[in-house]
């Protein structure tokens, strides 16, 4: 447990602990020593061992991780949220969605309000953990639109990125990409990878 969290409530401690529990599996998974564990950068970041990109996320009552070897991965963000409630829907939707995306035609497309918004908050975190390593730099949530596809079943589909502002590093202003998510019954599970 790093220092930073000694003083962290009990569940925020279990949630790393999940988390940092599926990182060492997936290192496993790969054949990499167990020993090789993975490092707390200066921005609280995961940092991986050497040869190796990875992505953690945990949310209430689940935690994954995902690694893969550097010369054919070049940056992966993973992210698992909680459908957003009511009660925080307003708050969430001014701070994270772009004029875009609220008013957005393919709202219509997902089953309520709420998984749309938590689609593109959670698209916009795995988007900051995929490109923060390559950048080095914060950025928020109006650095991209999402546009997810229509989807194509009720679980699963896919959205576009594209990034507003320059964040550096060949990560220039309408610079787009694609991303994966699927639904469970209490939340959605977001991934974006840049291979090689």
């Amino acid at each position: 447990m790093p220092a930073s969290l000694h003083k962290a409530v009990q569940k925020r401690k279990a949630e790393f602990i999940a988390g940092r529990y599926c990182a060492r599996e997936a290192l496993m998974q790969l054949g990499n020593n167990p020993a090789n564990t993975v490092g707390i950068g200066a921005n609280r970041e995961p940092t991986w061992p050497q040869g190796l990109v990875g992505s953690i996320t945990h949310t209430h009552d689940y935690a994954a991780a995902v690694v893969a070897y550097h010369d054919a991965v070049r940056a992966v963000g993973i992210d698992s949220e909680t459908w957003i409630g009511r009660a925080s829907a307003a708050n969430v939707r001014q701070q994270v969605l772009t004029s875009h995306e609220r008013n957005a035609g393919c709202q219509q497309s997902f089953e309520s309000s709420s998984h749309y918004l938590t689609l593109v908050f959670s698209a916009k975190e795995s988007l900051f953990k995929c490109l923060f390593p390559l950048v080095n730099r914060f950025f928020d949530f109006h650095a991209a639109i999402i546009t997810p596809d229509v989807p194509g079943s009720h679980k699963n589909g896919a959205f576009e990125f594209e990034l507003t502002e320059d964040l550096g590093a060949g990560f220039h202003r309408g610079y787009r990409g694609r991303g994966r998510y699927t639904f469970s019954t209490s939340c959605v599970h977001t991934a974006i990878i840049l291979t090689r």
